[in-house]
Formats: structure tokens, sequence, C-alpha cells
């Protein structure tokens, strides 16, 4: 399994200033749905949402239940059905819900509609990370392992959370000593083993011997290409020094799990505004993963310092 997920801290940012939505505490009276975009078995975001859902069920429990391989265009129809079934909280998994849960909170605003990795919504709570540090320091661990100065980032869609996290790494990047371009692609596609691994190979043949994979189950193709071709990857959401050891230069974890299982509980608690969360770097849900072996201990050293000054709130990029 690529990813796995586990306790967190939350710090609040960008409130809308709506109140709290005041949900019943008694937890045979609550019920939470989660709709998902993928499958609960693709070993990547959609597992570990999967996973938090019955972390929550288990630990609270409620009733949760869930929807997966939920197309795009079916999206509005999804989230709206449990909405009229009185489900307390209804979640969207991905950023690419975020025009669907604006539309469902409207035409339901008793509920309470989430969307995990959403940009920060009228109506809406949004559950997000403090991405571009995250990007940030596998920049800078890039920048100074990097032969050819060019790195290639590779996404599905043009998602805030993806440009945020690109952001941070471009910045990372040439504090780290990338001279050269951070190339960004997107697939259209978020499982698509195939096409995520054409598409890094064409950045490969760009120049990039750093290659970024932000997707579901097409992480499994920028990794293949990464390997064949004898270039560094580094991964933002799963730890890919678990899988790919070699090949991975370093990794972050966005623990989505359990951002998953917070989210219900702090619902149930009546403690979940329509605004933005966010997780820092440092908290239990969003950390440092594996630095390769080869990376100096000076720049592993850095690379820490970077990391203890997020967590402290003081690092400025």
């Amino acid at each position: 399994m690529i990813i796995s997920r586990r306790n967190l801290i939350i710090t609040s940012a960008a409130a809308t200033g709506l109140a709290a939505l005041r949900l019943p505490a008694m937890a045979a009276d609550f019920k939470a749905a989660g709709v998902l975009p993928g499958s609960i078995t693709d070993q990547a975001f959609n597992q570990v949402v999967y996973e938090g859902l019955m972390a929550a069920k288990k630990n609270l429990g409620i009733e949760v239940v869930f929807s997966e391989k939920v197309k795009q265009a079916d999206q509005v129809s999804a989230m709206s059905d449990y909405a009229r079934r009185g489900y307390n909280v209804v979640i969207g998994a991905g950023g690419e819900f975020t025009a669907a849960a604006k539309r469902v909170a409207k035409q339901f605003p008793e509920v309470l509609v989430v969307v995990l990795n959403g940009a920060p919504t009228e109506g809406v709570a949004t559950i997000n990370y403090n991405n571009p540090q995250f990007g940030y320091i596998l920049g800078f661990i890039g920048g100074k392992m990097s032969k050819t100065g060019k790195a290639g980032m590779v996404c599905a869609q043009e998602i805030k959370a993806f440009v945020d996290i690109a952001d941070g790494f471009k910045k990372g990047w040439a504090a780290g000593g990338g001279s050269g371009e951070v190339f960004l692609t997107y697939t259209d596609d978020w499982d698509d083993v195939a096409k995520a691994k054409e598409a890094t190979i064409n950045l490969i043949g760009q120049g990039a011997d750093v290659v970024v994979p932000y997707l579901d189950n097409g992480i499994v193709g920028v990794v293949q290409a990464a390997e064949e071709k004898g270039v560094w990857a580094a991964g933002v959401i799963t730890d890919l020094g678990k899988s790919v050891p070699k090949t991975n230069v370093a990794s972050t974890v966005l623990d989505f799990a359990a951002a998953t299982a917070t989210t219900i509980e702090l619902a149930k608690n009546g403690e979940l505004k329509r605004e933005d969360r966010k997780f820092a770097m440092g908290s239990a849900a969003g950390y440092m993963g594996t630095i390769n072996d080869a990376v100096p201990a000076d720049v592993k050293a850095e690379a820490m310092k970077i990391v203890e000054q997020m967590k402290a709130g003081t690092f400025k990029m």
C-alpha cells in the first residue's frame, strides 16, 4: 500500500466568519457520507479517505456511507442524494468537487458540505494543508540533488492545492540551487497509469531529473518512468521511500485518512465551521517522510532546520 494516515493537529485559517453548524452530538443521530472520485482500493488518495471514513465509523459509533468512482458529471446528484436522505455531513473527496459542493450547499443549507483539498468556497467547509510549505521542502531537497537544474510535476487537473504546492516547490527549487525550469503537466485523469507514465517520460525528455506526482493511482506511472529513466521522484502525498526507496529523493506525507476522520468528529461535535482549515507542516497529519540516504548530511540538516521553522511558524518563503 502506498499511503497510510493517522492522527492530526489542525490549524484554522481563512475563516469566512460564518458560525459553526450545530449538529447533534448523539452518535445514533449523526450520519456522514463521503463521495469519492476513484476506487477505495487504489492504494492512493481514495483508499486513505475511505480508511478515514471507516475510522470515524468505528471510533465515533456513527453511520458512515460512501460512493466510489463518481464521475464529475455525477457529483451534484451523488452529494444531493445523501443530503436529501438526511446525512448531516457530506464530504467530496478532492478539489474537483468544489463547484458541485457549492451548488449542494446552497440547495441544502442545513447540511454541512465539505471538500477535501478544495479551494475556499462560501458556504462550504474546506479541508486543506499549508501546501506551499510541503512543496517548498521537496523543491529545496530536489534542487540540491538535481544535475540538470530542471524538474517536472504531474497532476490530473489544475486544482488550487496542486498550484499552491507547485508555487512552493518552485521557490524551494530555486533556494536549493535548481537553476532551470520546473515544468508542469496535466493528464486529465487521476488514475490512468499509462497517461501519467507518458507525461513523465516527456518531462524527463525535456531535461527534468526530479519528478513529482500529484495523482491518485496515476502515481504508479510517474514512478515507473522515473525508475526506468534513472531520475529522482519526490512524493508529496505519499512517502515514496516506503515503496521505491532507491528512486525516492524525499517525500512528505499528507494524512488524508486522519483529516477525514477528524473532520467528521469535528462536525459531529458541532465544531466544524464553513471555512478553510489547514494542516501545517509538522502536525501529526502533515509531516516529513523519508529522505534518501544519498542526500548529503548537511543538506538533510538544512532541510530539517527549515521543517522546524515551519513547525514553529517562523519560516518565511
